[in-house]
């Protein structure tokens, strides 16, 4: 029922009363004239005049027209297509596409009227007008069912979104778990699963695992993971590449009681720069496809030649330990600078040798009787941009350490010489971290927390806000919110800090422990990774260090546009947010320049798009006016990382969750007499009642301000032609 409402800021009363008076005073205006005119005449004036002066005193009183509408949207359906490459492929039950434009032709879409909208999705969503082949080429590069979902329900409420309906192989490979913004539409989701529930035949490299600072002439494991499946008694060869030169190849036997393989390899690098490895793996008959059997990884090469200076402020065994640790890597020369008792040292730090230093080792350093000049020295070096290692000692004096404190990743509040014992905690977030990297998998976790307990003092901390801590303690089985191992990484400064000591303990109790008495030869020395971790991650620093600029990511697929960011400082690690900033993109016959454009707080941003399948080296060059601030380089691919066909398996175990959670059905494809009834009468599926209100305000109007204006026109007019006074 509609409702119509006329509404004032006054009292009515009032209104009419001063209406009534205005008619009276027209009355008496015209009661005697000069001259006298006809009645008629009269009565035409009074009315007029009469007429406009209530239009006037209604407008003062600032009325409003209100009308209310009851109206009444019917529910719509939103319909979900899947767009990406894999819903193209053949799989275990033949040809995919086929069978899937057959499934949505075979759907009686006009069952719902005009009250259908239509989705195809690949990482993002967009909705077609029309439903046909061209609107969906099934060319998209990844599958972002969130993504979907979130579109949706973004328009839900305005369009009386009631139900969705979702047809997809639900293998997902970017964006959130879809499960939970489901969830979020608080409506049916029905879902039609498309492609075979069982595993193709098919052999693909699934990752490389390495590190991604590497040394000349210092050799580092390549362990690339792939999958079998539906093969027996095959022979399979992995062949590992350097910027694709073979380096070297291993055979295997697969067969049918085993899906997963690793092959480890040795790379030597001998070249300085990025260099691109690839694994790539035999083609196998009857293979569903040949696009996932090869994967590619980037490893930043540096020269080895490096110098560490160490600091300790007596002799130890953390100390011993870990010089022997860093003097077994290839190409690097040891500083020793021990504490003597007093002031001395076994070796004196002088300027000009710490200078040669390009990492600092801090071991149970400074102590009471540490020279102040020596920690200035220390902190000149630190300035430079050349990275720290902090280990904590029994002895280690707190307030002479202050000197460094713009260095380091927290902030001291109290310290006390009191001793007790404490046991790692990783955090799992950390595990990405390359300090924390053993195998690249969530055991490492594991292996980390079992390290025999190590030693640290009462000393408190505060974390800084661009530190990360990697590792909390844990004393008596009680995680405790202080940090044991932190890592900071600030305007091309990098620290690692430990803030316990003895972890000779780790290599004795742990690692040989294992190796020798219990004859576990598979352990690892998780006391040489920490060392040897820190030191490569420490030990990157970039020539150019005012000017960074990469790639969002290293692998896109093919259509997918490149996005670069970038980082740059003055000298004094200032952002500047005015240079000029451009990239160079070569490969054989394609050549592209880009400008990236400002962002703040110095940083910058770019795209290119339109780029062909290929390896694609780039370099980039930032200038202020005629100075050239730095340059840089790096790699990036587009084409060969085939994630759509990583899984070419129906996820039907997802589809089925996402529509028992939502209180939808899921479909396996080969009957679909149901669907329409289902959705149509679900209890969901109903009207929205809508009261739409409206208002209009009078006093405001022009065509009435325009009446009021043309009757005391005309009244004048009239008086003026009848010769009134």
């Amino acid at each position: 029922m509609n409702q119509y409402f006329l509404s004032i800021s006054g009292q009515w009363w009032l209104l009419v009363a001063l209406a009534l008076v205005a008619i009276g005073f027209s009355i008496f205006a015209y009661t005697n004239t000069i001259p006298q005119i006809a009645k008629t005449k009269k009565i035409l004036l009074i009315s007029i005049r009469s007429i406009a002066l209530c239009i006037l005193l209604f407008a003062l009183f600032e009325p409003i027209y209100t009308s209310i509408q009851s109206l009444f949207y019917k529910p719509k359906l939103a319909v979900l297509l899947d767009n990406s490459q894999s819903m193209a492929a053949d799989d275990a039950s033949g040809n995919r596409e086929k069978r899937y434009r057959a499934l949505i032709n075979s759907i009686d879409w006009s069952k719902f009227d005009d009250n259908i909208l239509f989705y195809q999705f690949t990482d993002e969503c967009k909705q077609i007008p029309v439903l046909s082949d061209s609107t969906l080429p099934l060319n998209g590069n990844m599958t972002d069912i969130s993504k979907a979902f979130q579109t949706v329900n973004s328009i839900a409420e305005v369009q009386n979104v009631r139900a969705m309906l979702l047809v997809s192989d639900g293998a997902f490979n970017v964006g959130n778990n879809p499960v939970f913004d489901a969830e979020n539409f608080a409506k049916p989701i029905y879902t039609i699963g498309i492609g075979d529930t069982t595993d193709p035949k098919d052999l693909s490299i699934t990752s490389i695992l390495t590190n991604e600072i590497a040394y000349i002439d210092n050799p580092i494991p390549i362990t690339i993971n792939f999958t079998s499946v539906g093969y027996n008694a095959q022979e399979v060869k992995i062949t590992l590449s350097d910027n694709g030169q073979r380096l070297s190849e291993q055979i295997f036997n697969v067969n049918s009681e085993r899906t997963n393989y690793t092959a480890i390899f040795e790379y030597n690098p001998k070249v300085e720069g990025t260099r691109k490895l690839t694994a790539t793996a035999t083609t196998l008959s009857d293979e569903i496809t040949d696009k996932n059997n090869t994967h590619s990884e980037y490893v930043k090469v540096l020269n080895n030649d490096r110098t560490i200076a160490i600091f300790g402020g007596s002799p130890s065994a953390d100390l011993a330990f870990i010089k022997r640790t860093l003097a077994d890597e290839p190409g690097v020369k040891i500083q020793e600078y021990v504490q003597k008792q007093g002031g001395a040292f076994y070796n004196n730090p002088t300027p000009q040798l710490l200078a040669t230093a390009d990492v600092i080792v801090l071991c149970g350093f400074p102590i009471a009787s540490t020279p102040a000049n020596v920690l200035q020295s220390i902190a000149g070096e630190l300035a430079k941009g050349k990275s720290l290692l902090f280990i904590a000692g029994l002895n280690t004096d707190y307030n002479k350490l202050k000197t460094l404190d713009e260095y380091l990743p927290w902030t001291l509040i109290s310290s006390k010489a009191n001793e007790f014992s404490v046991s790692t905690m990783i955090n799992t977030d950390a595990l990405s971290n390359p300090v924390l990297r053993i195998n690249g998998n969530d055991e490492d976790v594991d292996l980390w927390n079992k390290l025999p307990p190590i030693f640290r003092t009462e000393t408190f901390v505060k974390v800084k806000p661009e530190a990360e801590v990697l590792s909390n303690m844990k004393v008596n089985n009680v995680v405790m919110k202080e940090p044991l191992l932190l890592t900071r990484d600030f305007q091309n400064m990098k620290c690692v800090s430990i803030m316990g000591y003895g972890l000779f303990r780790w290599k004795l109790l742990g690692y040989a422990a294992q190796t020798k008495w219990n004859n576990n030869s598979e352990v690892p020395d998780l006391f040489e990774t920490l060392v040897d971790n820190s030191y490569r991650w420490l030990s990157v620093r970039d020539k150019n260090k005012q000017v960074n600029i990469r790639t969002v990511k290293k692998h896109y697929n093919q259509g997918e546009k490149v996005e670069f960011i970038g980082d740059i400082y003055d000298a004094a690690f200032v952002p500047m947010e005015n240079a000029n900033v451009r990239v160079s993109i070569n490969s054989n016959d394609i050549k592209r320049e880009i400008t990236l454009t400002s962002i703040g707080n110095g940083r910058y941003h770019g795209i290119v798009d339109g780029l062909s399948k290929g390896d694609y080296p780039f370099t980039a060059t930032a200038t202020l006016g005629s100075r050239n601030l730095g340059n840089d380089d790096g790699r990036f691919s587009i084409g060969e990382l085939a994630i759509e066909y990583q899984n070419l398996r129906q996820n039907s175990a997802l589809l089925n969750t996402i529509a028992a959670r939502t209180l939808g059905k899921y479909y396996d494809g080969t009957d679909l007499s149901t669907l329409i009834a289902d959705i149509t009468k679900n209890d969901s599926y109903t009207v929205r009642p809508v009261q739409k209100q409206s208002e209009t305000l009078l006093w405001n109007a022009i065509p009435l301000l325009i009446a009021a204006i043309l009757l005391f026109a005309t009244e004048w007019f009239i008086r003026k032609r009848s010769g009134l006074l």
